[in-house]
């Protein structure tokens, strides 16, 4: 048995979001044999509360931060146990053995960080063994699946803490280019299926239009800057990847 963690933002202001979130954390530990899930939910609407989950509350004056709330998440005392982290939007349905698969993947191929595949969003992305390797995040194929980040707990050697230059969006890229400078490798899993349904906390009538705004457009990231470090390295693995491939083929005679 794996104890796994899972970590859910959430902003329940109307039941409808509220049902979100659950729904999330009811398919997330749904029949998955052989994995022990510790859910907490940090919920931004004081009083709301979730079932099968810890809810926890970010103090009224520490100011919304993806990477932040989740740095505060990730090191409270419910996790002690687990081996693993996900690291979740509040806005994903999960197929039945996600987990499982995805983290069979991470230990054969010795990887610390990695995300399950959209069946809609990576339709097109070609697999080798069940896996997609790299960083991309706004480029095609989409590495790394910002909505549902997956850790083994030994990264923070390395890695620390989460990048908080970003608010909300790019928080993700900026956890790519944290993972390319530490030379961290990701990977995509192909059986491991996760839905994103797509920014309905964030496109809501509730966020006043000034923040989302300012989620959108104010973050202090240089996304142009992090895309070209991503993609650059993109480029040197596959350039080594073709090396390798054409040393393999002396080798063989061909």
């Amino acid at each position: 048995m794996v104890n796994v963690g899972v970590v859910f933002l959430s902003f329940g202001g109307t039941p409808e979001h509220q049902q979100m979130t659950q729904n999330a954390i009811d398919s997330c530990i749904a029949e998955d044999d052989g994995v022990d899930f510790t859910v907490m939910v940090c919920e931004s609407v004081e009083g709301v509360t979730y079932k099968n989950a810890v809810t926890v509350h970010p103090p009224n004056n520490q100011p919304f931060n993806y990477n932040g709330y989740m740095n505060s998440c990730r090191t409270l005392p419910e996790f002690g146990a687990c081996k693993y982290i996900a690291l979740c939007n509040n806005d994903l349905i999960f197929e039945k053995g996600w987990a499982s698969a995805i983290i069979k993947k991470m230990e054969e191929c010795d990887v610390m960080s990695a995300s399950p595949m959209d069946p809609t969003e990576h339709a097109d992305v070609k697999f080798e063994d069940g896996i997609s390797r790299g960083h991309t995040v706004t480029l095609d194929p989409r590495h790394v699946a910002g909505w549902c980040i997956v850790q083994d707990l030994r990264i923070y050697d390395t890695l620390k803490s989460l990048d908080t230059q970003a608010q909300f969006w790019h928080a993700d890229t900026a956890y790519a280019s944290q993972l390319v400078n530490l030379n961290i490798a990701h990977m995509l899993v192909e059986d491991s299926k996760v839905h994103h349904l797509g920014g309905k906390t964030i496109g809501s009538s509730l966020i006043p239009p000034d923040v989302r705004n300012h989620y959108t457009d104010g973050s202090p990231v240089n996304i142009q800057i992090l895309n070209a470090q991503i993609a650059s390295r993109g480029e040197i693995e596959a350039e080594l990847k073709r090396l390798q491939e054409r040393v393999s083929r002396l080798e063989d005679g061909v």
